[in-house]
């Protein structure tokens, strides 16, 4: 599989930021169509140029625009966050200049982002923007997520926690006793825990920056005494410590909502916004030109013909 310099999470969409546009118009030289809207095959093959210009595998440099995984890929893509854009408008929001700014911050510090093609750069910023605004519109209230937080990580799906690891019960039982004196958790993880996080207070971080973790994640990663020490401690309040055996000693803080009250709505979102795409993309009407593939609605992406 051709293997592409940036995550692929990119799609050509209508913007009033840029004239790479899907038309509603009645050309039919379109590699795919959403609805009445294409992406046409000289579009198309710009970004897969785009693409190669951009450093990605030399092998795609021999396949031609109209071949392979890139461009099967690339209108996956596009399909997605088209639907993903409907779905925005649908819900009364839209993609603004703002989210289009963040998405951009953000992706910046991306290996490779900022020399790439400039029509790939929008795309992949469109994309994010679009993705991040449909979660924050999908979410539930902040109170609902409260109650849900407060309910415990394996009631709510949602882990949002700081650990600190030490290598031996000495050291753990003495941050353990300055945390009770009132010390601050970042402060102590900073200067104690052994764990990367302690660079940033001992927060274990998701996908994308989030504080929080989906809990299933966790919990088919981490050692038993680590999701047992989760699933019994309250929101807000340190653990005891306790031995993950062969690795040290730990103390965890599920951290308090309004500490990652955003953060919770992004994630919890981001999965409510995810189902929606897939029921989208199994109902939409959808076409491929078959010399790209063929649009399969049962995994929401292009495939090879026959």
């Amino acid at each position: 599989m051709i293997k592409l310099r940036f995550p692929l999470v990119i799609a050509p969409l209508a913007l009033a930021l840029t004239s790479i546009v899907s038309s509603c118009s009645s050309v039919t030289n379109d590699a795919a169509r959403v609805g009445d809207r294409g992406l046409s095959a000289a579009e198309l093959d710009d970004l897969i140029l785009g693409y190669v210009e951009s450093g990605s595998d030399e092998g795609s440099r021999t396949e031609g625009p109209q071949s392979g995984d890139l461009a099967r890929n690339l209108l996956s893509s596009w399909i997605s966050t088209t639907v993903t854009l409907d779905l925005i408008s649908e819900a009364g929001g839209e993609v603004t200049a703002a989210d289009l700014a963040a998405s951009e911050e953000e992706l910046n510090t991306a290996p490779g982002f900022a020399e790439a093609d400039q029509k790939v750069r929008e795309l992949f910023i469109l994309n994010d923007a679009a993705s991040a605004k449909l979660a924050s519109l999908l979410a539930p209230a902040r109170s609902e997520l409260a109650n849900t937080y407060e309910s415990g990580a394996a009631e709510s799906g949602v882990v949002c926690v700081r650990a600190i690891l030490t290598n031996d019960r000495e050291t753990i039982d003495l941050a353990a006793f300055r945390l009770a004196a009132g010390e601050s958790f970042a402060d102590v993880a900073s200067e104690v825990s052994v764990d990367p996080s302690a660079a940033d207070g001992g927060v274990l971080a998701g996908e994308g920056g989030n504080a929080c973790i989906d809990y299933e994640s966790v919990i088919t990663s981490v050692a038993e005494e680590f999701a047992t020490a989760l699933d019994t401690t309250a929101i807000g309040e340190v653990s005891a410590p306790f031995e993950i055996p062969g690795v040290g000693w730990a103390v965890v803080l599920p951290r308090p909502f309004d500490e990652v009250a955003d953060d919770i709505g992004q994630l919890i979102g981001g999965s409510v916004a995810a189902a929606a795409i897939g029921e989208a993309l199994s109902t939409v009407s959808i076409r491929v030109s078959a010399e790209y593939g063929a649009w399969d609605p049962a995994t929401g992406t292009v495939v090879p013909v026959g």
